[in-house]
């Protein structure tokens, strides 16, 4: 069940705005405030983050900010935000949050080795979702969330893809986060 003392809580990787948009959108019409659309981006690419913080949108890119738009995670390297989404869904996404790409390769190689699923490093920006809600405390309280719904809330991380990677890609990008792991 999804209800305000059950809410759902739902991290969406982010590039241009389009697809994580949609998403939100559907999910705040059918579940309204118990869902808790939350936008993941690279730390090299925030332009959603940046545009609608802003509240210039498409008129700022990452460049702007000094930030070179240069990212592993390939289907989110995107430098200037869609005006559509940003301006119209402002209200609707509760919060944004950035990862680096040496993050991405960890979780990968930790999704694939706890459960076997290969994904590229654009899929995993949705997975610290929950840690980072669970570690800011303003966030929850702007959000209405004591500990009691917090317990009782669904966490999900919406993957991008993955199949369409070429093997050896994959192996190679499993590779260097299994290397990071090791190293940590």
């Amino acid at each position: 069940a999804v209800d305000a003392d059950q809410p759902l809580f739902v991290y969406l990787p982010c590039g241009v705005g389009g697809g994580p948009g949609g998403v939100a959108f559907g999910l705040k019409t059918v579940f309204g405030d118990a869902v808790h659309c939350v936008f993941a981006e690279p730390t090299h690419a925030p332009c959603m983050l940046l545009g609608v913080l802003t509240g210039e949108h498409d008129r700022v890119s990452v460049q702007d900010f000094g930030i070179d738009n240069v990212t592993a995670a390939d289907g989110l390297a995107v430098g200037r935000p869609s005006g559509f989404v940003g301006r119209r869904l402002r209200r609707l996404i509760s919060g944004f949050y950035t990862e680096t790409d040496e993050e991405f390769f960890r979780l990968i190689a930790l999704l694939h080795e706890a459960d076997g699923i290969a994904v590229e490093p654009s899929a995993a920006a949705g997975l610290p979702g929950p840690w980072r809600v669970l570690a800011n405390r303003e966030f929850r309280t702007r959000c209405g969330l004591d500990d009691d719904r917090l317990a009782r809330a669904t966490h999900l991380a919406w993957f991008t893809g993955g199949s369409m990677v070429p093997r050896p890609e994959m192996d190679a990008d499993l590779a260097r986060g299994a290397a990071l792991l090791a190293g940590s």
